[in-house]
C-alpha cells in the first residue's frame, strides 16, 4: 500500500471585494430590468394584439406571447426587489463566490431550458399546421420568439456572470508539495 501525503497552500493575489460584488449586483440588476423591458413591452402589444386581432392564429401569438411574459415580469421584478438594497460588503470571499458561481449555474441550466421551449414551438407550430389549428400554430409561433430571446438572454447572462467569476479567482493560485510518501511492497 502507497500512501501520499500532501500539504496544499493556497494564495490569491487581493481583490477589491465591494467593488466585484457591486459589479456582479449591478450586472445582475441590468440584467433584470433588460428582462423586464423586455416583458413588459411583449404583454403590452400582446394583450393590444389579442383585443384587436381578428386572425386567430395571430390572437394566440399575441396571448401566448402575453401570458409568457407574465412569468418573465415575475422573476425580474423579484430579483430587482431581493437585491436592490443588497450591500455589496455584506458577503466574504467564499459568499461571494459562492453567490457567483450559483447565478452562472443558473443561468446555463435555463439556456439549456431554452433549447427545449424551442423544440415545443416547433412541436406547436407543426402539430398546429397538420391539424390546421391556428391556436397551436400562433402558440408555437409565440413560444419560438420568447425561447430564442430568452436563450440569447440566459447565455448572455451566464457568460458575463462567468467573467465575473473569472475576475473573482484571478491571481489565485494553488500549489500541492509531496510532504511524504510511504507504503510497503
Amino acid at each position: 500500500m502507497l500512501a501520499l501525503l500532501a500539504a496544499v497552500t493556497l494564495t490569491a493575489q487581493p481583490l477589491e471585494l465591494e467593488g466585484w460584488n457591486r459589479d456582479r449586483l449591478q450586472t445582475s440588476r441590468v440584467g433584470m430590468m433588460v428582462l423586464g423591458a423586455w416583458a413588459v413591452g411583449n404583454m403590452g402589444v400582446g394583450a393590444f394584439g389579442f383585443g384587436l386581432e381578428r386572425d386567430e392564429r395571430l390572437r394566440f401569438v399575441h396571448l401566448g406571447n402575453l401570458l409568457w411574459n407574465a412569468v418573465n415580469l415575475g422573476l425580474a421584478l423579484n430579483t430587482l426587489i431581493r437585491e436592490w438594497n443588497a450591500d455589496p460588503a455584506a458577503l466574504n470571499a467564499k459568499q461571494s463566490l459562492e453567490a457567483a458561481e450559483q447565478l452562472e449555474k443558473i443561468f446555463f441550466i435555463n439556456g439549456a431550458l431554452d433549447l427545449g421551449y424551442l423544440a415545443m414551438s416547433a412541436f406547436l407550430w407543426q402539430r398546429g399546421e397538420a391539424t390546421s389549428d391556428p391556436r397551436l400554430v400562433g402558440l408555437g409561433q409565440a413560444l419560438l420568439i420568447q425561447g430564442a430571446f430568452l436563450f440569447c438572454f440566459d447565455v448572455t447572462m451566464g457568460i458575463l456572470n462567468a467573467r465575473l467569476t473569472g475576475r473573482l479567482l484571478e491571481g489565485v493560485t494553488v500549489n500541492v508539495t509531496p510532504v511524504a510518501i510511504s507504503g510497503t511492497f
